[in-house]
């Protein structure tokens, strides 16, 4: 199962031979290579095995672990909620149609997972337990993560397993579409079963239907991710193909993980950039960094001293409209543009799963545009980022910056 170099190596041509590559370290470009190679390889399956076997991109953003908050782990060995799921979740990409524009859960960073085959030995490869064709919530499902969601009233399964079964690509568009005024759509949508006892021809099936499915809602959905879970590795022993970053603020982060990597398992492995596309037709584009020459970067250690949830009255929204008071650090405050994505990460982070944010979350990026129309506006000649609390509602819509000025930075 893990070593099929009839299929995969003469789509590479690749110079290297294995002995070669046991005793000296991949060039990036190589790695390049193979990175452009699976993503660009359409095929509909790997000869008897699915599509995801030899082509397509396995995609997993990751954050480091802060010390100083007491936290420790490596962004490649399985999380603690992995461990008692069984299994972890990735995304998967291509370039026909399957595809998404950031790697998701406020991630600039992380890595690129070996496919089944291009795994030689000693390494051997994680398989796909499940794919959604979109982010699926799995941490809160049972059965490995492919199963019932714990936030839902009605009860899910595999998608083979659900009455009547949803076996196919149409089937899944009308099961999904079905809670399009449903703000738990993605919770409430099923995956595509890829486990064994499975034959190989119904795990093909499975992965063509989580494809096919994907291309339908892709334009409507292109800021989600697909979601796969996949078997835990050992610790240790996930078979990184890259790491990637995929705008300047991660890069710092993948240059640590790159190291830290080195460090625990000896293994040489390089870091790609990875530009998103940015429409749904649009594709990724990757290169390779050199790293000696990157400047570092300072950020702020935190950007938000304090953020509550009030009741406020507004003369647009209503008597009784949520708002989100963000008092900034001074270190916050005095941001410029190329760090309003971490500010806003870091109160993403802390307030994603809150009722207030999430029943307006139809209203995508109104948060983050208010946020930064605090920090670029000035009224009456003062600045709006001195002001001592930003008042942020999710109830208002998403609307240009100009607008959004216009407004006083309370869009209506």
């Amino acid at each position: 199962m893990k070593t099929r170099w009839d299929r995969i190596a003469p789509l590479l041509a690749l110079p290297l031979c294995l002995q070669a590559a046991a005793v000296k370290a991949e060039s990036c470009a190589e790695t390049l290579r193979k990175v452009e190679t699976l993503y660009n390889n359409t095929v509909d399956s790997c000869g008897r095995d699915p599509a995801s076997d030899c082509s397509g991109l396995l995609v997993r953003g990751t954050h480091r672990a802060d010390p100083a908050k007491g936290q420790q782990w490596d962004v490649w060995n399985p999380s603690p909620k992995a461990q008692e799921l069984g299994t972890f979740a990735a995304s998967w990409m291509r370039a026909d149609g399957i595809s998404y524009e950031d790697p998701g859960m406020s991630t600039q960073n992380g890595y690129l997972i070996t496919p089944v085959d291009l795994v030689r030995d000693p390494e051997n490869p994680v398989h796909i337990y499940c794919a959604f064709p979109n982010d699926a919530w799995t941490d809160f499902r049972d059965d490995r993560g492919c199963g019932n969601n714990k936030n839902t009233t009605q009860t899910e399964a595999v998608c083979q397993s659900m009455a009547p079964p949803i076996t196919n690509v149409n089937a899944w568009v009308a099961h999904f579409t079905k809670f399009n005024n449903n703000r738990q759509q993605d919770q409430l949508q099923c995956g595509f079963n890829m486990r064994n006892p499975m034959s190989s021809q119904e795990r093909v099936t499975a992965f063509q239907n989580f494809m096919g499915s994907r291309r339908v809602i892709n334009s409507r959905e292109f800021q989600t991710q697909t979601e796969l879970r996949l078997g835990n590795p050992k610790t240790d022993e996930l078979p990184i193909l890259a790491f990637f970053y995929s705008d300047q603020r991660g890069l710092n982060d993948a240059l640590a993980n790159q190291k830290d990597y080195k460090n625990k398992t000896g293994k040489d492995r390089n870091i790609v950039k990875i530009d998103f596309p940015k429409t749904p037709v649009a594709k990724a584009t990757f290169s390779c960094i050199q790293t000696a020459s990157v400047p570092e970067p300072k950020y702020c250690d935190k950007y938000i001293e304090s953020s509550t949830w009030v009741k406020r009255p507004d003369p647009k929204l209503g008597p009784d409209t949520w708002s989100l008071q963000v008092v900034p650090t001074a270190c916050g405050r005095a941001i410029k543009d190329n760090q309003t994505d971490r500010m806003f990460a870091e109160l993403y982070n802390k307030h994603k799963n809150d009722d207030q944010w999430r029943q307006y979350s139809v209203n995508g990026g109104s948060l983050r545009r208010q946020l930064v129309c605090h920090l670029a506006a000035t009224f009456d000649g003062k600045p709006v980022r001195d002001k001592p609390e930003w008042n942020l509602e999710p109830a208002r819509p998403y609307v240009d910056q100009a607008t959004a000025v216009a407004q006083r930075c309370n869009p209506y």
